[in-house]
């Protein structure tokens, strides 16, 4: 493939791996305030106090386990991926069933765009991963502190290059490693929401193709509010986060 190919196809496919996370099967979804959803943003937070807490970095066993998971998960969504188009193929839209079969599209485009950007995920977090088992990267960050400016030379600007490119390195595979999980749980719920729909459609006398928003649906059928369910996740991660650092420095 020509590398201008590439270059554009990957930023179609980050582009397309963000849009389809907070889409419906409508193709309707409110986008986040900021670049990074809920979820992701926790996933940011925990990366960076394990880079803060952990200045060893991940141990090789650890390392081991996540390159073996990632490499079988990545086997199975290339396979996923090729049975959802070979199924997709045989996706036909017909007048009477518009609504039915444009929920089909997206599920099947939604599916490939999220299978697809976890794939990338995950191969940027085995890319990260190899490079620090060739290499042989063991870069204790408790062992160095900041000098003033004047004091600096030669080595030490290379040093502090070379703690930020291991900081960088490790602050993704760890967030890109929590990503990987989310964007997996997506892809359920959008399996979850096809199938629903598709059960549903079979359900004389009932009505499914309601325009209220997910919040308000959520709240009429379980009496809560899922803004206190996200604080409640936030609030657990915070404790479980406060545990751990406690634990470290004690």
């Amino acid at each position: 493939m020509n590398s201008n190919f590439l270059i554009y196809y990957l930023f179609r496919l980050i582009k397309d791996g963000h849009e389809w996370q907070y889409k419906n099967l409508n193709g309707i979804g409110k986008r986040p305030r900021f670049y990074f959803s809920f979820l992701q943003i926790i996933a940011l937070f925990i990366s960076v106090l394990f880079v803060i807490n952990e200045p060893n970095g991940l141990s090789s066993s650890a390392k081991d386990y996540i390159l073996g998971c990632l490499s079988i998960m990545v086997a199975l969504f290339l396979s996923l991926i090729l049975v959802v188009f070979d199924k997709s193929k045989q996706l036909v839209i017909e007048d009477d069933k518009k609504i039915a079969r444009v929920h089909s599209w997206n599920f099947f485009y939604q599916f490939n765009a999220l299978t697809s950007y976890a794939i990338l995920v995950a191969l940027v977090v085995i890319i990260f991963t190899i490079i620090e088992l060739v290499f042989n990267i063991n870069f204790n960050l408790s062992d160095y502190y900041f000098v003033p400016y004047y004091t600096w030379n030669f080595n030490a600007v290379i040093l502090f290059i070379q703690g930020c490119i291991v900081v960088f390195m490790r602050l993704c595979v760890i967030y890109f490693l929590i990503d990987f999980f989310i964007i997996c749980l997506y892809a359920i719920c959008s399996i979850y929401q096809y199938m629903r729909l598709d059960f549903l459609k079979r359900k004389p006398d009932i009505q499914i193709y309601n325009e209220e928003s997910i919040e308000a649906t959520f709240e009429r059928e379980y009496g809560l509010k899922i803004n206190r369910i996200k604080c409640l996740v936030l609030i657990v991660s915070f404790v479980i986060v406060v545990f751990w650092v406690y634990n470290s420095i004690r």
